[in-house]
């Protein structure tokens, strides 16, 4: 199974430098340090707050090719897709950091780390410890997290080119794990609903 994530690392990584080269040559980009800039910044600079949702808008206008792509690796050891964060996700979760994580006092690059999503579900499971080895053995300039919590358990991979252009974030669940996993993602979505219900449902 290693072999699979191995592989699927490799393809992303590849793929993320590609972009960011686009990205960076696009009319969207504006140059912002989304390490040195905190997301109560956001609050009160229109510019900043434009790049994300049209960073948003380029993965989207590319995301039919990165679909594609991605589907070389399913398999019977593994599912592998992919998502953007819609605009509403977005806005949701830069109100959540302002208001329950040190009031927004935190690099946009820790809240806005999954802009763009890779998930693979593995059929034969892995352990974090299996993959925090593997990483820091074959893939030592990304970050691996164990973000397993209650019922939910994952690991969450990241990449980072430097601190002017967005993560990617790289799921690894095991397929044991599939509908405990799927039932958490619903019940933190409530809050979500709730929030998009009250401010008239915005733009997805």
């Amino acid at each position: 199974m290693l072999k699979e994530l191995d592989k699927l690392i490799n393809f992303i990584q590849t793929e993320y430098i590609e972009f960011n080269e686009k990205w960076q040559n696009s009319s969207y980009y504006s140059k912002i340090n989304l390490k040195k800039n905190t997301v109560c910044d956001l609050l009160n600079n229109e510019l900043m707050l434009n790049t994300i949702f049209n960073y948003r808008e380029f993965i989207n206008e590319n995301n039919i090719q990165l679909l594609m792509d991605f589907k070389q690796f399913n398999s019977e050891k593994a599912k592998v897709n992919s998502r953007a964060k819609t605009k509403n996700s977005i806005e949701y979760k830069i109100k959540n950091y302002i208001e329950n994580h040190e009031n927004g006092k935190v690099p946009i690059e820790k809240c806005l780390n999954d802009l763009f999503g890779i998930r693979i579900i593995c059929s034969e499971e892995l352990t974090h410890e299996q993959i925090e080895e593997f990483i820091n053995k074959k893939h030592e300039y990304l970050k691996c997290i164990d973000s397993s919590k209650k019922e939910y358990k994952a690991t969450h991979i990241y990449f980072k080119q430097d601190n002017f252009n967005f993560q990617w974030e790289l799921q690894v669940w095991n397929q044991i794990d599939e509908n405990n996993n799927i039932n958490s993602h619903e019940k933190y979505k409530q809050d979500y609903v709730k929030w998009e219900k009250e401010n008239k449902g915005g733009n997805s």
